[in-house]
């Protein structure tokens, strides 16, 4: 039995000494990545702000009469052009015409208080009543007859009348957003000019004063527009952080119209360094750091950086040398000191 067990013991040992004769740990080899690469240039970019802006009447004012009234008549039709001083509608006069009858009875009383005066027959202080009341109802007569009469503070387009002929006017603030909230009869538009409006950021303000260059394109037109900064708002929004920005434009052919939204570009100064295609920028999947793989010795090592600016596809950094062979594909496969292939260089 003891002969047996030693037989069996010798026989397992035989044979797990021989699957480990045959079994072979295989060797990990290295393959290299095919990557498409880019020479990085030394260059400048100048770099594009692009801000959405809404186009604004150079001026325009909500005409209205000092006193409410019933509106009689209008003299021109909306969209008509008019000149300054034109008039545009005429109130109701009952007031005027009571106040100026009030005025010619004051005069007489007046003109006889001053023969009166002449000959001793009334005192100085009877006199200068008598005059401060005449005084009053010539300003009242002259205020009531202007409230009759709408003319036109400038020369402009009349964009839309807030009232009907026939209906009372009183004092009431427009609901249409975007214009001046102020009462009025007639809104009245001078669009020879145009103001574009815009937000600009906090950051962004150092590169715009008045008389900044700046285009601006509207969707409903085909053409790009070029104007100056005129004023920045000297107040930065709290909710926003931005500041109110106009710039001016010729509209001789009153093309553009007021309320049209616009996509305004500000150049700014130009950024020199080294420039990259923007597909060459690699980002880790979780991470906000950017970096980009420089090729040297067919190998691979990642180098990060930072955009300084950005145009037309490419953009500047200053973190490689300008020469640096950079890869275009395979970003994500890279890693620091991989071997690579270069293709179609």
């Amino acid at each position: 039995m003891k002969k047996q067990i030693v037989f069996l013991s010798l026989l397992i040992i035989a044979l797990l000494t021989g699957c480990r004769s045959k079994t072979t740990i295989p060797v990990k080899t290295e393959e290299n990545i095919r990557v498409k690469t880019v020479v990085a240039t030394a260059g400048e970019i100048s770099p594009v702000n692009e801000y959405s802006g809404t186009v604004k009447a150079f001026r325009e004012a909500n005409v209205g009469a000092t006193l409410p009234g019933k509106v009689e008549k209008y003299y021109y039709r909306e969209g008509d052009f008019v000149k300054k001083g034109s008039l545009l509608a005429e109130m109701s006069g009952e007031l005027y015409t009571q106040a100026e009858a009030e005025r010619i009875a004051i005069s007489k009383d007046f003109e006889r208080v001053q023969r009166l005066l002449e000959k001793g027959s009334v005192t100085q202080q009877e006199y200068d009543h008598i005059k401060a009341l005449h005084d009053a109802a010539v300003e009242k007569a002259e205020m009531l007859r202007k409230n009759t009469r709408i003319t036109a503070p400038f020369d402009g387009i009349v964009a839309e009348y807030l009232v009907k002929e026939g209906e009372n006017y009183f004092f009431s603030l427009p609901l249409e957003p975007g214009y001046s909230m102020t009462s009025g009869i007639v809104k009245l538009i001078q669009t020879d000019q145009i103001k574009v409006v815009f937000e600009v950021n906090e950051r962004d303000l150092c590169f715009v004063k008045p008389g900044t260059k700046v285009s601006f394109v509207c969707p409903a037109l085909a053409d790009t527009f070029h104007a100056r900064v005129s004023s920045i708002k000297p107040i930065i929004s709290t909710i926003t952080r931005s500041a109110t920005v106009e710039a001016v434009c010729p509209n001789r052919n009153f093309t553009i119209l007021p309320g049209m939204s616009a996509h305004v570009f500000i150049n700014l100064p130009a950024v020199k360094g080294t420039i990259l295609p923007v597909s060459a920028i690699y980002n880790r999947q979780g991470s906000s750091v950017e970096s980009v793989f420089v090729i040297r010795d067919n190998k691979a090592h990642e180098i990060k950086v930072e955009r300084l600016a950005s145009r037309n596809g490419l953009t500047v950094v200053r973190e490689i040398e300008p020469g640096s062979m950079v890869a275009l594909t395979s970003k994500d496969k890279l890693y620091e000191n991989c071997p690579v292939t270069l293709v179609d260089r």
